[in-house]
């Protein structure tokens, strides 16, 4: 028998296919309590509305996301090893989490709650680069005059674009996309 919370995550993972599938206007709860295979009223024991299971499946797959990039990152000992990490962290998550992204993509239309949930669970990622381009320049694999912000924003950017560009508009398999390539052009920048 399952626990309450792998019953929670459950009935997650069956919302975020049924909002991926719907949307949000569309998405019902008793399609999500079907794709779960339980009652609706389950559903409800276990979140209030379908606004709330919408924010806590954001919270869910940002989490996922972030301690996902958090190891990745971990297990680099130099800045071009991290950032590789991330690069190949980023582009796989993307390709397997297709609902999750699709769903991502939608909050600029939902409700204002929701999108400022979203910035914050952006936030806590960007400190995560931040933290990371800091430890480089203190390990000297940056120059110590680097705009830390600056240098930020554009490791966000770049690798979010890329990947995104790999995955959405030019498909090819993960193993082909050229990883090293884009750190090395990063890096030349940053350097």
């Amino acid at each position: 028998m399952a626990s309450r919370e792998e019953k929670q995550t459950e009935i997650l993972k069956a919302a975020i296919r049924v909002f991926s599938e719907h949307g949000f206007d569309g998405a019902k709860m008793e399609y999500i309590a079907k794709e779960a295979g339980i009652g609706k009223g389950t559903v409800y024991e276990y979140f209030e509305s379908k606004e709330q299971l919408f924010v806590e499946i954001l919270k869910f797959s940002v989490e996922q996301f972030r301690l996902g990039l958090k190891e990745s990152m971990d297990r680099g000992d130099t800045i071009e090893g991290k950032l590789l990490n991330c690069s190949r962290y980023n582009a796989n998550f993307l390709s397997t989490h297709m609902d999750i992204v699709h769903l991502a993509m939608k909050v600029r239309m939902l409700s204002k709650d929701i999108r400022v949930f979203h910035h914050a669970a952006q936030a806590a990622i960007h400190k995560l680069y931040t933290e990371m381009v800091q430890e480089a320049k203190e390990k000297g694999e940056f120059s110590p005059d680097l705009d830390e912000e600056l240098a930020t924003y554009c490791i966000i950017g770049t690798l979010d674009q890329f990947c995104k560009q790999r995955i959405f508009c030019d498909p090819r398999p993960l193993e082909e996309i050229d990883h090293q390539g884009i750190i090395k052009v990063m890096l030349n920048g940053l350097r």
